[in-house]
């Protein structure tokens, strides 16, 4: 690779750090695309000149997170089926589903991709969502089929809402902000990997086992 497009290369992957930290510090529509090129020591026209628009950017840098952690996400849930004889454990399908995106940060770029997914997840804006959904949708179909199978006691809109309830958690810890800290204390903490699996987990599978909800009158 000759230096031009050393040079290149280094400054996408700089536009997409600063991207990703902006995004999930002040949320999308906040930032414009001069900030990131500003904070990234590039040329005010950067973005565009490297990925178009800055839609485009963000879908670069969810594409750069997340194409091998729903790799992985999507090859559990399938070994999670493979592995079972009729239907699968809940809690295995639970974990192939929800495990990789819990696990602590190793660095920064991923703290604060953490962050910009739980933020972005209830973005109204028409481009962020074509993105999360695009970005998630062969993971989810995944899940959704695993979970069903795990769950055949449950009918189709049920199953709806219980996954909807498992999202929202899984979400909402990784969202992480700080809401509860006031109310039990600062020695708990949404960051805490550990005690997410443990605890949340557990919670997620006692609900989607638990009988059909009482038919209304």
């Amino acid at each position: 690779m000759s230096e031009v497009q050393d040079a290149a290369s280094d400054t996408r992957e700089r536009l997409m750090d600063v991207a990703e930290r902006l995004f999930a510090e002040r949320g999308y529509g906040n930032v414009p695309t001069r900030m990131i090129a500003e904070e990234a020591n590039a040329n005010s026209a950067a973005v565009h000149y490297h990925f178009g628009s800055k839609e485009n950017l963000l879908e670069a840098v969810f594409r750069r997170r997340l194409e091998p952690l729903n790799r992985e996400r999507i090859a559990k849930i399938e070994a999670a089926v493979a592995g079972s004889e009729g239907a699968p454990d809940v809690e295995v399908v639970l974990r192939a589903f929800i495990e990789p995106t819990l696990r602590k940060p190793r660095n920064d770029g991923e703290r604060a991709f953490r962050l910009l997914s739980g933020r972005a997840s209830t973005d109204p804006s028409p481009e962020v969502k074509r993105i999360l959904f695009q970005a998630y949708d062969a993971v989810a179909r995944a899940f959704a089929d695993a979970v069903a199978r795990a769950c055949p006691h449950l009918s189709r809109e049920e199953l709806f809402w219980r996954v909807a309830c498992v999202y929202g958690a899984m979400l909402y810890i990784r969202a992480d902000n700080g809401r509860l800290q006031p109310v039990f204390g600062e020695e708990f903490s949404l960051s805490d990997p550990e005690g997410a699996l443990r605890y949340a987990i557990a919670f997620m599978k006692v609900g989607m086992q638990a009988p059909p909800a009482a038919p209304l009158d």
